[in-house]
């Protein structure tokens, strides 16, 4: 087992193989609840009046497809962020396995709010529904802050700078999301349009926060 540089972790696990069994975890449980989101949309069909035409039935569940397109845009973002960082992840300390288990958590439930929200679009389910969205991004967003304040998790200390860096700017807009389905579910539903502007606000903070916006 390799030492890390004295003063920099309690805990750390260098076994490639402890790194390995732990991403493959997180790779199965999201593919996992990333296909448990199409199950509702299976038993369309079956619940359709014989001669329902495809264009009738998809427009009689478009709330369904909707739901369903949006939480695997977002579980794929999210996939997407956390192997990007754990491409320049050598070991793991504690901290980090438990955030990766509470963000696993979020992204398992994340199918039911996802069908509670297709069901009909009353508060609780949009509250439930864009906060568990927050709640898993948060988690990431802090994963990935973790390994940036701990050199001795990263691939090497040159190559620090590959690192992505966290994107605060779409748990800031769920934020926003939030506390508008508090006050009006349907407001909150069209305030996660701007998620599609994550990407220029995730620049603007970047720079203030003097990173590269090149990375993000």
């Amino acid at each position: 087992m390799c030492r890390p540089p004295s003063g920099t972790l309690a805990f750390v696990v260098a076994t490639p193989r402890g790194l390995e069994r732990l991403l493959v975890f997180a790779d199965a449980v999201v593919a996992i609840a990333i296909t448990l989101l199409v199950l509702p949309l299976l038993d369309i069909p079956g619940t359709a009046k014989p001669g329902t035409s495809v264009g009738t039935m998809l427009h009689e569940h478009i709330g369904e497809i909707g739901t369903f397109l949006l939480s695997f845009v977002v579980i794929s973002r999210l996939w997407t962020a956390h192997h990007r960082a754990f491409e320049h992840v050598r070991l793991y300390d504690s901290l980090l396995v438990r955030l990766t288990m509470l963000w696993l958590v979020t992204v398992a439930f994340l199918p039911f709010p996802t069908e509670l929200l297709g069901s009909g679009s009353s508060r609780a389910a949009v509250v439930l529904y864009i906060g568990t969205l927050l709640a898993s991004s948060l988690v990431l967003t802090a994963t990935i802050e973790w390994v940036h304040a701990h050199v001795g998790l990263q691939v090497s200390e040159h190559e620090m700078e590959r690192l992505p860096p966290a994107h605060w700017a779409f748990p800031l807009l769920l934020v926003v999301a939030l506390a508008l389905a508090v006050v009006n579910a349907h407001a909150g539903l069209w305030a996660l349009l701007l998620l599609l502007v994550s990407g220029p606000l995730d620049a603007v903070i970047l720079r203030l926060r003097g990173r590269p916006a090149a990375l993000a």
